[in-house]
């Protein structure tokens, strides 16, 4: 049981994306948020100066608004997947103590009484 604690160990949020994103293991990028989102945003806003030198660009305005909603619709995918996992783990550990219903469906009488 011990490798358990060793792959437990090694788990954090970045090498889990990474895994279901991408299918690869932990990434050994140790730059925070805010530095990797910076550094592709410059990159972006130079490649975009070179069709539109405009410091109020549409296309940057459009950019945006598409990594914006991008972020959202991910969060709440995210926020989703997390809920479901934890209402998986905690079906594993009610199994483990024999705790498990195999009905899913709230027993009526037992919540009437």
């Amino acid at each position: 049981m011990a490798y358990i604690h060793e792959i437990l160990g090694k788990a954090n949020i970045r090498s889990v994306a990474d895994f279901l994103l991408f299918g690869l293991g932990p990434d050994e990028d140790t730059r925070n948020y805010e530095e990797r989102i910076d550094e592709l945003y410059d990159k972006f806003e130079d490649a975009v100066k070179k069709y539109d030198p405009n410091p109020t660009s549409e296309l940057l305005d459009l950019s945006n608004e598409i990594s914006s909603e991008t972020a959202s619709v991910y969060t709440e995918i995210g926020l989703q997947m997390g809920i479901l996992l934890v209402v998986d783990m905690a079906a594993n550990l009610r199994r483990e103590k024999g705790q498990y219903r195999h009905n899913t469906e709230i027993d009526y009488e037992q919540t009437n009484l």
